[in-house]
């Protein structure tokens, strides 16, 4: 069965994880001389067998990234669209806080925090200047100031807790049931 015959299911947005793990066959095209490749000039260029350079290219034309044809003897392919690194790739502090429970759960006590480091302040500076804002009352932002001061300290308190869980965890070589094994 060949390649043009298989039903080609046309994806309107990459995998974000393309880039990641077809790296070294993307990286073939893009460092090529010219835009058309035959198999055996990208097995050589990358570190994968034959065998699994040729399911890599296939999988890819399915996915209508690569094009192909085989005019003669050889298959030619090619990139048929814009293959752009997903921002976690360009980024790896990105994917470093994607990857780990306890760097979530600090940046929203961090963000949370911040909105605590807003109210407070504008809510003694109307209890101290006897100032009465609009469409609320001084009460109410003293309160939403230090609620989100008890949640920010939550917050940072439960992003340690899970930070040294995790160390623990590792350093007995112990796997977490909610950590990803790769």
């Amino acid at each position: 069965m060949s390649l043009e015959n298989e039903d080609s299911e046309a994806i309107s947005n990459l995998d974000a994880n393309l880039k990641t793990q077809d790296k070294p066959i993307i990286d073939a095209f893009s460092h090529a001389e010219h835009q058309v490749l035959l198999t055996t000039e990208v097995a050589e260029k990358v570190e994968l067998s034959d065998r699994q350079v040729r399911r890599r290219l296939k999988d890819l034309a399915s996915r209508d990234i690569l094009g192909t044809r085989k005019p003669g003897r050889d298959r030619l392919w090619w990139l048929k669209r814009d293959v752009r690194e997903p921002i976690t790739a360009q980024y790896p502090l990105l994917r470093f806080a994607r990857d780990r429970i306890s760097v979530q759960l600090l940046l929203v006590g961090l963000g949370v925090g911040v909105v605590a480091l807003v109210l407070v302040p504008i809510a003694s500076l109307t209890y101290a200047y006897t100032v009465s804002p609009p469409l609320i009352t001084r009460k109410m932002l003293l309160e939403g100031g230090l609620l989100a001061s008890m949640l920010a300290s939550g917050f940072l308190i439960a992003a340690v807790v899970a930070a040294a869980t995790g160390w623990l965890f590792g350093y007995y070589n112990v796997g977490l049931p909610f950590q990803d094994s790769s």
